[in-house]
């Protein structure tokens, strides 16, 4: 068996040179000196590049190939890492302008491949595990390929082998956004190279979008030797592990050409990956041997072109000559001129540092006065002075001139400097406003149209961040005072038609001037007022305008909830957070019920009379309870809820409408049906929730009513979940408690003692 080299290209014209343009470039060796070298290769791709440089391009490969097969190696450097170092010398001013060039250039000496990069290209090998299933590699996966500011061309060499069996694939940039890596390892491994080839030309071709493709795939297959005179030579047995160690164990690095950061951490990562996914460790060779000479390939590929010898001249290096005399005295003098400069800003530095100490010295001893010298460094200052005035004097007129000219010049040019300065920081500032003004202003015109589509969501976002970006402007010079003013009332308008907000007047009913009850019930036209605090009750007639406080029982110290029925025949009263009084409404008269709990240890926080059942919410052990109705009140509590992930001891109130609704102090609201937690969101709710919030609905109401006093508001919701307004007055000051009556589209709010009316729209 021997090793036969295949090379498949695939290549796709655009159209559209100057957006997308592909050079494909592909030589065979004519003479033994050449085919030692292999065949030479080139993929390049330059996008928005104009006619000039894509010549100079195509110069510049033509003049990589002639020089490769020109200059001679040596013990240290192989012909294209030469060739390479004086390209990237001389063609720095390619790297400058504005094209985006992605470019590989090797030569292939089966089996060893050398080559080197420039920008981003495909370059993968798909070569066999232990298992004998394909893999993939990246080559370029971890390389710096297109660091901030490149000063090279070529910044790394890369050499190694392809085992048989073994596909290398090198391709250009925009093959990676239609095919990714396991899609061209399908394609590449389950057929010949050559159909892969044309698979991918012809799927590539389909596209007409303007761009150029090309590429190869280099595979080595292993083949029956014809029968000639020539003496096979013998092929040492090797795995894909030592293929993959050898091709990234021959880093080249020169001072020249090579970025040592580059390639580093796929160097590790490689290793890491042959080392455990392999039994057998080959230890790489620290040399590709140049092969004596290079045996026929079949090459695939419409760019294949015989390599014509040009009169470059080859590369030699010059001999360097020193004169080391002349290199002496230069040093000496660099060093003497380095001591000189030293001493003299040591002495400038110690002056400086003498000058300072002496003076904070003197201004301390004229301040203390210290061993009365105050007096003699007065006069030494003066007379200094005076001297310096009788010098300047006795100077020509001339030079008394030019000394008060030179400091109203220098004065004039400190200022001129201060006030470019200053005029220059303060044009900076306006347009860094300015700017910040427009993008508000941008976020303004957004909010509003998404309001246009009723998208609240989008324009609370966009109000949002325009907030966050006027904040962080200052606003207190007069011209940039007005426009932040006026961008906030905007932003306040705006604000307020996406909460739907409206201010609703207000309606006092009564003060009561002796209780001041926080919390309220009604039965049929009577208002029921309770408190924490005593155990009597508030009563008012909405039809006779009676007030009436009841007392209840002595043993009482106040209520914490309050519930009526649908049927208004009883209102439902609890105190010490578990037990429950009745108050008829018809000779306003009260008695203590009976009822009872699963447990002795419990906090019944809220509780609601729906259908004759008592349903109360006990914080302390997470749970609801479902009391039937007896002839002396109601009966034992079984507990309702029967999700146990369900969280409950941080719910502040309930309601039922058939669902059970629980506000919580997290701002959030729960909803259980028979017993089962349910999706439940407030949407477009802005600001959120605030904590001691109250709830009310029933099975004939349309909506679900929250009263939060923290942002004095009334919130209706619809009920599944949406925002549909939210009311507010100008007299709320602390409200605890409301009754809905949405029948007669009316609200009543407890606050300060106060009872309220307010209309729901």
């Amino acid at each position: 068996m021997e090793e036969f080299l295949q090379l498949n290209e695939f290549f796709v014209e655009g159209g559209q040179q100057n957006t997308s343009h592909v050079l494909l470039h592909i030589t065979e060796p004519s003479t033994p000196e050449e085919r030692a070298k292999g065949y030479f290769f080139a993929v390049c791709e330059i996008n928005n590049a104009d006619n000039d440089y894509i010549g100079e391009l195509q110069k510049l490969v033509d003049q990589i190939e002639n020089e490769y097969y020109a200059t001679d190696e040596n013990a240290e450097k192989n012909a294209l890492e030469i060739v390479l170092e004086k390209i990237n010398q001389e063609n720095v001013g390619l790297l400058q302008k504005k094209p985006a060039l992605h470019c590989i250039v090797g030569a292939v000496r089966q089996p060893d491949i050398i080559f080197s990069t420039c920008g981003s290209p495909e370059l993968f090998l798909f070569y066999k595990n232990r298992q004998g299933l394909y893999q993939s590699m990246n080559l370029l996966e971890n390389g710096e390929t297109e660091p901030p500011e490149r000063t090279q061309l070529f910044s790394q060499i890369i050499q190694g082998k392809i085992s048989p069996g073994d596909y290398l694939f090198a391709g250009t940039k925009h093959i990676r956004d239609y095919f990714d890596n396991d899609r061209l390892q399908k394609i590449i491994t389950t057929r010949p190279a050559k159909s892969s080839a044309e698979h991918l030309e012809r799927v590539l071709g389909e596209l007409r979008n303007g761009y150029s493709f090309g590429g190869l795939i280099i595979q080595v297959t292993a083949q029956c030797s014809l029968a000639t005179n020539r003496k096979a030579r013998p092929i040492a047995k090797e795995n894909s592990a030592t293929s993959l160690t050898g091709l990234f164990a021959t880093e080249q690095n020169t001072a020249s050409t090579l970025a040592p950061s580059i390639f580093g951490r796929l160097n590790q990562k490689i290793k890491k990956a042959v080392e455990t996914s392999f039994e057998t460790k080959t230890p790489p060779p620290s040399r590709i041997p140049k092969p004596e000479g290079s045996r026929p390939a079949e090459i695939n590929a419409t760019h294949r072109r015989a390599h014509e010898p040009s009169a470059a001249p080859r590369l030699k290096k010059p001999a360097l000559k020193f004169d080391w005399g002349k290199i002496l005295i230069y040093l000496k003098i660099g060093l003497m001129a380095v001591v000189k400069s030293l001493a003299w800003l040591l002495f400038v530095l110690w002056s400086v540092l003498q000058g300072l100490v002496r003076s904070v010295a003197l201004l301390l001893f004229i301040i203390s006065n210290y061993q009365n010298r105050r007096r003699n460094i007065l006069e030494e200052w003066h007379r200094k002075w005076r001297a310096l005035q009788d010098g300047f004097t006795r100077l020509p007129r001339f030079t008394q001139i030019i000394i008060l000219g030179l400091a109203v010049v220098i004065i004039i040019f400190t200022g001129s400097l201060i006030h470019l300065r200053a005029a220059q920081t303060k044009r900076v500032a306006k347009n860094q406003f300015q700017n910040a003004i427009n993008t508000i202003k941008t976020k303004k015109d957004s909010a509003e149209s998404a309001l246009i589509y009723k998208d609240t969501a989008t324009a609370l976002n966009n109000v949002r961040e325009a907030e966050m970006l006027l904040a962080s402007l200052t606003c207190n010079a007069k011209e940039t005072a007005g426009a932040c003013q006026s961008l906030r009332q905007d932003f306040l308008n705006l604000l307020t038609k996406i909460r739907k907000l409206i201010t609703v007047p207000v309606e006092t009913i009564i003060t009561w001037k002796n209780l001041a009850p926080d919390s309220v019930i009604k039965i049929n036209d009577t208002i029921v007022g309770f408190s924490s605090s005593t155990s009597k009750l508030a009563i008012y007639n909405l039809v006779t305008k009676e007030e009436t406080a009841l007392p209840t029982n002595d043993t009482i110290t106040g209520f914490n909830e309050g519930s009526v029925p649908k049927e208004n025949d009883y209102a439902l009263l609890m105190f010490n957070h578990k037990q429950l009084l009745a108050l008829d409404p018809k000779n306003n008269s009260v008695k203590i019920l009976e009822v009872a709990y699963p447990t002795e240890n419990i906090n019944i926080q809220s509780a609601v009379v729906y259908n004759r059942k008592l349903y109360s919410l006990d914080t302390l052990n997470n749970q609801i309870y479902k009391h039937n109705s007896i002839k002396t009140g109601f009966g034992p509590g079984q507990a309702w809820v029967k999700d146990l992930n369900i969280d409950l001891k941080n719910g502040t109130d309930l309601s039922i409408d058939g669902d059970l609704f629980i506000i919580k102090n997290d701002n959030q609201i729960t909803k259980l049906t028979a017993g089962i937690s349910q999706p439940f969101t407030v949407q477009g709710l802005d600001p959120a929730l605030g904590k001691g919030a109250k709830i009310w609905t029933y099975n004939d109401l349309n909506f679900i009513y929250v009263l939060d006093p923290l942002n004095k508001r009334v919130i209706i919701l619809n009920k599944d979940g949406t925002l549909d307004h939210q009311l507010t007055a100008n007299e709320f000051v602390n409200p605890t408690d409301m009754i809905i009556d949405e029948s007669n589209n009316t609200g009543y709010i407890i606050d300060s003692g106060k009872l309220l009316k307010i209309n729901l729209k």
